[in-house]
């Protein structure tokens, strides 16, 4: 049984969200046709939407390079950011409407409606005989669908889904226990919105088909009423991207030129790719007109496309000739960032401008590594793993323990580097890292496990088709980790966890209980009769994998985590979402006057200086 999303009530947003992007994005759209679906995209847009890894603020962090504007009078060089805006750095939404199979009698006839049009096209579409039977089937469910297309997301990248009833879902009730079959997702906009002098009624424009998506709806997350919390659900990963959606570079109004834009994206290409691209898919810049360049970030800035962005708008746009004729930076120019570099007031942006230079930069960050101020050695190092030198891999894992406001970055930078020198300051931090240092500990695992997901510290299990439990660093104290974003996962930490008796819990349909210091009783209530009952250790490891046999789901094992926690029945604290993020030119600077992080050798870190924003791979999104 298949069912998708007729084309029609989604149309193409303005890849911005600004005049800029407006007019670029109406050169590079297709045709699109109207459609009266304004309903269901005011639904779309007010239903809960998933996260994804975003950069919303991505055009605001780019110029945000320590007072760049004034520094072509410093450098003597124009850079691609002096000619260029960042375009497209918004998720685009998308939506879909699909069918969720599987359920226990809980779905039924949805409302007559544009909904049920929608889907009725759809499956007639896909050769179904008796389309009016099977909507009316108790185990099937009519459901909206949300996404957000993530900027820089390449052809067959994941992406979170939520899946809901609507608000007149007829006499569907739940969703859980259910399956959404394979749906399309498609971009949507407003005639208003996209044409401000348009007469018309208000009503969507359909896009093109952005993503599939299918799997197990997980439902019972968050606050509120049971009975409603079950009328929304969440597929992880559960959407595939169809197309490449590329961060763009704008030409500014007096740059607008084809000359300009292939120089740009040829500069980038030398810098970031070394020149060595065989096509235009394999390039990091394209010039796609004299309005735009097309970005695609290189494997080594994957986790991290904010910083991607600043680097590429500090390309120079001029370079000199060698001895033999071939193009490289300006002698000078290096000269003087190489001093730069040695300053704690200009590190930062003397590291970017140099990892803009690309290989040529190494010896002069390499040099860096030796100053006495851990400023300069952090940015030196970030600076090389994004090359591929893993010169500074030692520096990187220092920083994680000793420099809080740095731990991000560095973390990143490690997952970045696929040397061993990363790989093995990731698993020691894994394993060594403070008890009561959260942050390190599951900030490493994520790094680990971004870096090299079969690693056997971060290897898991794969629960009820429901969510991953980690077993990691057991001589460790111990700890459980939830996450909330981006995969359903519970990692154990250190010794084993434990819950200690007596407790009696309740978890959605499970009941869990014990009076004794050996067992407990793990109980499951189904709706349609027939209770389940099985015996387990005290040990959290042994009792998620019995729930997860008798059907249990990432949120009832949330529910009981919370339940035990209620009742302090658990031999270790439980932590969500402990992700090291980063932090502001105003934190830098509070750190520098108070003698403590950044100025551990009595060096004053001058402030305004930006270490950028969070990076893609903890941005809790």
């Amino acid at each position: 049984m298949r069912s998708g999303v007729a084309p029609g009530p989604f149309g193409t947003p303005s890849l911005g969200g600004d005049l800029m992007n407006r007019r670029i994005s109406d050169c590079l759209r297709p045709a699109l046709r109207l459609a009266p679906w304004g309903a269901l995209a005011a639904v779309l847009l007010g239903l809960v939407g998933c996260k994804t890894p975003s950069i919303s603020n991505l055009k605001q962090q780019a110029r945000l390079q320590a007072g760049d504007e004034n520094e072509t009078e410093r450098y003597g060089l124009k850079t691609v950011g002096e000619v260029t805006s960042v375009g497209n750095a918004d998720p685009i939404p998308l939506g879909g409407v699909g069918l969720v199979v599987g359920l226990d009698g809980t779905g039924g006839d949805p409302a007559p409606d544009n909904y049920r049009t929608m889907l009725e096209e759809q499956l007639t579409k896909d050769n179904v005989k008796d389309v009016k039977k099977e909507l009316a089937d108790p185990t099937h469910a009519l459901v909206v669908v949300t996404a957000q297309y993530a900027p820089g997301a390449v052809k067959g990248d994941p992406m979170d889904v939520v899946v809901s009833l609507p608000p007149h879902s007829g006499k569907a009730t739940s969703l859980r226990g259910g399956y959404l079959c394979k749906c399309v997702l498609s971009n949507y906009d407003y005639t208003k919105h996209l044409n401000p002098n348009y007469n018309g009624p208000d009503v969507a424009l359909p896009g093109l088909p952005c993503a599939t998506c299918e799997g197990p709806v997980l439902v019972g997350l968050g606050d509120g009423d049971e009975a409603d919390r079950v009328k929304h659900g969440r597929i992880w990963g559960g959407g595939k991207c169809l197309r490449p959606n590329p961060l763009l570079l704008l030409l500014n109004p007096g740059y607008q030129q084809a000359r300009v834009a292939m120089l740009a994206a040829t500069r980038i290409n030398e810098a970031l790719h070394g020149g060595t691209a065989e096509s235009p898919d394999d390039a990091t810049a394209v010039a796609s007109n004299n309005l735009a360049i097309e970005l695609h970030a290189p494997p080594a800035y994957k986790l991290n496309l904010p910083r991607f962005l600043r680097v590429v708008r500090l390309v120079p746009l001029q370079n000199d000739m060698d001895e033999q004729g071939r193009p490289v930076q300006s002698r000078p120019y290096a000269q003087r960032l190489a001093e730069d570099l040695l300053d704690p007031a200009r590190t930062v942006t003397a590291a970017l401008r140099l990892e803009a230079l690309g290989q040529q930069s190494v010896p002069i960050l390499k040099t860096a590594l030796q100053s006495t101020h851990p400023l300069v050695r952090f940015c030196a190092a970030e600076s090389l793993a994004y090359l591929d030198c893993p010169a500074g891999g030692e520096e990187l894992g220092a920083a994680v323990v000793k420099q809080p406001l740095l731990r991000a970055f560095a973390l990143t930078a490690l997952a970045s580097l696929d040397e061993s020198v990363s790989h093995t300051q990731l698993r020691d931090l894994l394993l060594c890292a403070a008890d009561e240092d959260v942050e390190a500990r599951y900030g490493a695992f994520r790094a680990l496990r971004a870096l090299n997901d079969e690693d056997p510290l971060v290897q898991g299990d794969f629960l009820n088709n429901s969510f991953w439990l980690h077993r990691v660093a057991p001589d460790c104290p111990p700890l459980i980790h939830i996450s909330t974003t981006r995969r359903p996962e519970i990692v154990l930490f250190g010794q084993e966890p434990i819950m200690r008796p007596p407790f009696s819990l309740l978890a959605g349909q499970f009941a869990v209980t014990a009076t004794d210091d050996d067992r407990c009783t793990i109980s499951r209530f189904p709706p349609q009769g027939g209770v389940q009952r099985k015996q387990c250790s005290l040990k959290m490891d042994d009792l998620f994998r019995t729930m997860a046999d008798m059907g249990g789901t990432y949120a009832e094992a949330l529910e009981l985590l919370q339940q035990a926690r209620r009742c302090d029945c658990l031999s270790c604290p439980v932590r969500a979402d402990a992700l090291p993020q980063a932090v502001s030119v105003i934190d830098l600077a509070r750190a520098a006057q108070s003698g403590d992080e950044l100025n551990a050798q009595g060096q004053i870190v001058v402030a305004p200086q930006d270490l950028g924003a969070t990076p893609t791979l903890f941005s809790g999104k």
